[in-house]
């Protein structure tokens, strides 16, 4: 019994050592980072089901997107179009970060496919292309560098790509 009771002391004292060292905010944010990209992906499925232009609008001061039916076909919500939104996840937030992966003036939203009439947006088509390749960028409240993740959508495929940024500022392709 008392080399049974040692053991599990052991075993706690090693569990408690190790448990602060699991950096639960890293899975926080490749969840969102899955979240953007499932949602980009429901939008594009949607444009070809509905063989109509779907637009995600991102609402950075609300952390949501709004995803727009276009059925009148005029890039922007009209009265009567269908609409609906989807919440990032708790106490997640778009964000501006230190660079970009491509190049672009720094924002929570960047790429020739992005239109500004109001909030930034991409569209996609019913063919399953998008209005051209942007990224999204994603933070938490904690600012930490390696918090931040990109997903980038590529123009004529849609095809999405997600990124993490490393603890020194450069940002690599993952796989989530």
């Amino acid at each position: 019994m008392i080399e049974l009771a040692i053991t599990l002391g052991v075993a706690a004292i090693l569990a408690a050592l190790a448990l602060p060292a699991i950096d639960f905010n890293r899975y926080r944010m490749d969840a969102n980072a899955r979240l953007v990209q499932n949602t980009l992906l429901w939008a594009q499925t949607r444009a070809v089901q509905r063989n109509m232009d779907v637009l995600v609008q991102f609402d950075y001061d609300r952390s949501r997107f709004r995803i727009v039916d276009d059925s009148t076909g005029d890039g922007a919500f009209t009265s009567g179009e269908v609409e609906s939104y989807r919440q990032l996840a708790e106490g997640m937030r778009f964000a501006i970060p230190p660079s970009t992966i491509d190049g672009q003036t720094r924002a929570y939203a960047t790429g020739a496919g992005i239109t500004v009439p109001g909030y930034p947006t991409i569209v996609f088509h019913p063919n399953g292309s998008s209005s051209g390749d942007a990224v999204i960028y994603l933070g938490s409240p904690r600012g930490r560098t390696q918090d931040y993740r990109a997903v980038k959508v590529t123009a004529s495929t849609a095809k999405m790509t997600t990124y993490r940024m490393r603890s020194d500022g450069a940002w690599s392709r993952s796989e989530l």
